[in-house]
């Protein structure tokens, strides 16, 4: 069975605080894009993946393989897979391209297995933040790790994705979030963004969107920040995705 997983952009991302267990606490607007790995999924005998990227780690420590196990350990369940990827997400970019592969194949475990959607949701949560989201896409604020999920009416906006060709590594962002707290600047809201964006209001938009990964992204990366002013204008809005380094347009929000 072929199944789609598409990818992710922030529009709304801030980090709020740091949980006893060490994770962040974030508030995001999600929102699902056109741009989509692919993934070939059956039932066999062993397990088997093949992809047309060469990802340079060991099947064990691959995220689809951290699903499978999870999905196992969490339901008792016992089965194989073979699995191929056709891999179009950029890696490292803050799409969410592991996530979203992680996504697909819980959906595909979910009804053979009679999973509920609160359950699948658990699961995906102890795989990944971005993957509880990511199971099901569309639109929707997120909250505590991610995977407080407020699902909303999908938002039909004209983006264009622009990946910057460079890796960034998430854990050592949130590093220097958490060695830089003092200094960063929190801004916006989630809810008056969606809002906004619905209704082409533009200086809502330009007020609401925002990502808290810039501020320590781009020292560290000063070309993203001179690609990000190039890209932007009186009608179009450029933000980075997630930890980054894609870049992302909203075009066409005149009214």
């Amino acid at each position: 069975m072929k199944i789609k997983a598409p990818a992710k952009i922030n529009l709304y991302l801030d980090v709020v605080g740091k949980k006893k267990d060490g994770y962040h606490e974030i508030v995001t607007l999600f929102n699902t894009i056109k741009m989509h790995d692919v993934l070939d999924i059956n039932f066999s005998e062993k397990e088997y993946f093949t992809s047309n990227k060469n990802f340079n780690i060991p099947w064990k420590n691959n995220i689809i393989k951290k699903t499978i196990d999870t999905f196992k350990n969490e339901t008792g369940f016992k089965f194989n897979l073979n699995i191929s990827l056709e891999k179009h997400i950029p890696q490292g970019g803050g799409l969410g391209g592991g996530s979203a592969d992680a996504a697909a194949v819980l959906r595909f475990l979910k009804e053979p297995y009679q999973i509920s959607d609160s359950d699948i949701i658990k699961i995906g949560a102890k795989v990944g933040a971005d993957v509880p989201f990511m199971i099901f896409n569309g639109t929707a604020i997120g909250k505590s790790i991610g995977e407080d999920l407020e699902y909303l009416e999908p938002l039909d906006l004209d983006i264009d994705i622009h990946p910057q060709g460079i890796v960034i590594n998430t854990g050592e962002m949130y590093k220097l979030i958490d060695k830089n707290w003092s200094s960063l600047i929190h801004n916006g809201n989630p809810h008056d963004l969606y809002k906004a964006l619905k209704n082409k209001d533009i200086k809502n938009i330009k007020f609401n969107l925002f990502n808290i990964f810039e501020q320590v992204v781009f020292p560290l990366n000063p070309s993203i920040y001179d690609n990000k002013n190039r890209l932007e204008n009186k009608n179009t809005f450029c933000l980075m995705s997630g930890s980054g380094s894609t870049l992302f347009t909203i075009k066409n929000m005149v009214d």
